[in-house]
């Protein structure tokens, strides 16, 4: 058994094998596809980001309008509608923690009393308001009827 040799086979190396035209392909287009996932993604996103700055627009001219002190606040009440509140919402919130909320309307302190009192409206009622025997008799009085 010493007299005897053991021979092995000598490896050869195998050359590369080449990646076959069909992975190549199908490597292409899985990339191709995950790119153009990412590009819809980002365009959808940015629509619905000009989607939200449209409505906070037609919103807030809205709000503003209602509420004039609003308009120390407009960048604080978008951040608040682009995260996802309605307008409304926002201003009412701002507004609200920042103690802008409140009457409007002059309060008058009669003398001797404690209660606070809205001065009486001067003018005529609004015609919504009215009646029905109330806007004939604003109209004869116009129309001279009486």
């Amino acid at each position: 058994m010493a007299d005897e040799t053991i021979i092995e086979p000598v490896q050869t190396p195998e050359p590369p094998k080449e990646e076959s035209r069909a992975n190549e392909r199908i490597t292409q287009l899985s990339e191709k596809v995950k790119t153009e996932a990412e590009a819809r993604e980002k365009a959808e996103k940015s629509s619905a980001d000009a989607e939200k700055r449209a409505q906070f627009a037609e919103g807030y001219a809205d709000f503003a309008l209602s509420h004039p002190t609003a308009k120390e606040f407009k960048a604080q009440i978008q951040e608040k509608v682009l995260g996802g509140m309605s307008v409304e919402d926002a201003g009412f919130a701002v507004l609200g923690k920042a103690g802008k909320l409140g009457v409007e309307g002059p309060m008058v302190q009669p003398a001797g009393g404690s209660a606070s009192t809205t001065p009486p409206q001067t003018g005529q009622k609004q015609v919504s308001d009215m009646t029905q025997a109330e806007r004939r008799e604003e109209l004869a009085k116009q129309l001279g009827w009486t």
